[in-house]
């Protein structure tokens, strides 16, 4: 059975002393559309990726069935982000003066594919449209309707964000944490889909804890961060289970427990790395990641 003690040890067996700057990662949802503006088809979201892996350094690392759902260059990614005219980018970790230079040049890579296939990018936070848009591109996903429905499920595949995550020292991680969370609502005056959120939390047949999105907004200490995440049901298969009923016997059980768990701002391991992954932060053209970075690293500094 799952224990406070072991979201402890999950934290606290990482995030040594950084030896320089932070290294950062970043997700960076892109949708598209086609020229009169309406999303693209599955059939062009799929032919993006083919158009990737030729000659382009990417390679096929996902499939169901007859569909790709996910193709890498190096140790960076494309794939679905639930919806199929959603496209994510996950950037492996560079230095934080590289990260956005990286993060636009595989971009550019993504975007001369869709463009051989007549789909451009929108370059906004939400995509105003009909029709559905779901992917279900693995068995996760396909979990997550049973659970939640499609009507509370199917609008989160229409709203596209950015992500950095961030490496952090272990006994500045919850510093880190509530300086971010003392500036939410500087992050959410631009960040529409944060009512699409919350229409998810209500709308969903899981009925979840109000604050598995958003989630508190200041830590007494990482113990008081792990007892808050512990609050929250663990999902099993189509169905939510109290934490400490649950089996999180792994990392990699833990690793999609807090994946499940949409605070703003959340703490993440990679490895023997500690870091802060921020959410809140909308879908824009690419000139702005940057600026979206500064402002992160000016209050988490």
């Amino acid at each position: 059975m799952a224990h406070v003690d072991q979201l402890m040890n999950y934290f606290g067996n990482c995030g040594a002393k950084l030896n320089g700057k932070p290294r950062v990662g970043s997700e960076i949802e892109t949708f598209f559309v086609c020229d009169d503006g309406s999303a693209i088809t599955l059939a062009q979201s799929q032919a993006i990726l083919k158009r990737l892996v030729r000659g382009r350094g990417w390679v096929v690392a996902g499939r169901k069935g007859d569909m790709i759902t996910e193709v890498r260059h190096g140790t960076s990614r494309v794939l679905y982000e639930l919806g199929y005219p959603n496209i994510e980018l996950c950037v492996a970790p560079h230095d934080i003066t590289d990260i956005v230079e990286r993060s636009r040049s595989l971009l550019e890579d993504l975007y001369r594919s869709a463009e051989e296939c007549d789909a451009y990018p929108s370059f906004a936070p939400m995509f105003i449209g009909n029709g559905d848009c779901l992917a279900l591109p693995d068995d996760r996903d396909a979990t997550w309707l049973q659970l939640d429905g499609e009507k509370a499920l199917s609008p989160l595949a229409r709203i596209s964000a950015v992500q950095y995550t961030l490496d952090v020292e272990h006994d500045d991680a919850v510093r880190k944490l509530n300086a971010l969370n003392a500036a939410r609502g500087q992050f959410l005056r631009s960040y529409p889909q944060d009512s699409v959120w919350r229409a998810y939390i209500k709308d969903s047949d899981a009925c979840y804890k109000e604050d598995r999105y958003g989630g508190p907004t200041e830590f007494r200490s990482l113990l008081h961060y792990c007892e808050e995440l512990a609050m929250h049901q663990v999902v099993c298969g189509p169905q939510l289970v109290p934490f400490d009923k649950a089996e999180l016997g792994t990392n990699e059980s833990i690793a999609l427990f807090i994946r499940s768990v949409w605070w703003y701002f959340r703490l993440r391991r990679y490895g023997q790395k500690l870091c802060i992954e921020v959410r809140p932060l909308p879908r824009r053209r690419d000139e702005k990641l940057q600026e979206q970075l500064d402002f992160v690293i000016g209050l988490m500094d």
